[in-house]
């Protein structure tokens, strides 16, 4: 089962990487309309140092994926992983630490989570500190947090409603924390091309579309105490990052 989880994973990121190959295809045409303007503009320029050729402590460590042996050592089911991604996938990626507050009372959010969530974020064009936020709100980092409404895991899915995601996303169990990571960000995608705010993206991940229209848009509410809740985090999230506190 573990294996075949691995082999899942592995395809699902790969296929994400072919369609992303696919789309900048198209691009290639265009750019080489535009290399003898790049190339008329740049001689004589001046030439900016080349990053090995910078002194050693000027260089920006690269992130790189945790090796496997730390997978492996990470507790059920962190270690359920294979490390599919590059260097050049985390670019921008930031390792954060989960508060104490979250830390001292079952949160977990290890360094291969981190990535794989940054990755997963990244492909589909969503905020990795709202998702953070998210997580935060939802389940205090706590992977195996559950609801009296059935909803489970990192991001509080609840597998009736995305039966058919679930299916397209290849994804069988949304209690691995992976799989319940790609369902929900994948969700909020879909929400995200459907309305225009932050505010009713997490009104609507909150309550649903049709409760959201239902208990907040119909009562002529813009937002909510969850969506407020979230977007603070969010803040305090991306502060962290920056190493301002």
């Amino acid at each position: 089962m573990e294996t075949g989880r691995k082999t899942r994973l592995r395809r699902i990121l790969r296929r994400k990487r072919i369609k992303r190959a696919i789309k900048a295809y198209g691009n290639y045409i265009a750019a080489g309309l535009l290399a003898v303007v790049v190339i008329v503009f740049t001689v004589g320029a001046a030439v900016k140092p080349a990053a090995n050729s910078l002194p050693e402590d000027t260089k920006e460590p690269e992130p790189t994926p945790p090796t496997t042996e730390a997978v492996q050592q990470e507790p059920y089911p962190f270690n359920l992983m294979s490390l599919d991604w590059s260097g050049e996938e985390l670019e921008g990626w930031t390792r954060y630490e989960v508060p104490e507050d979250y830390a001292d009372h079952g949160g977990y959010f290890p360094e291969c989570m981190q990535q794989f969530t940054y990755i997963i974020c990244k492909q589909n064009g969503v905020d990795y500190a709202l998702v953070l936020a998210i997580i935060e709100t939802e389940s205090g980092y706590r992977w195996d947090a559950t609801s009296s409404e059935g909803s489970t895991g990192y991001m509080q899915v609840l597998a009736k409603w995305h039966e058919e995601r679930m299916h397209r996303l290849n994804v069988d169990n949304v209690e691995n924390p992976y799989f319940n990571i790609m369902v929900g960000v994948d969700y909020l995608a879909e929400l995200q091309e459907r309305f225009d705010t932050k505010a009713e993206v997490l009104t609507a991940y909150n309550y649903g579309v049709t409760g959201a229209y239902q208990h907040v848009w119909n009562k002529g509410l813009t937002d909510t105490e969850y969506s407020r809740e979230v977007q603070q985090a969010k803040e305090r999230i991306e502060r962290r990052m920056r190493g301002e506190w």
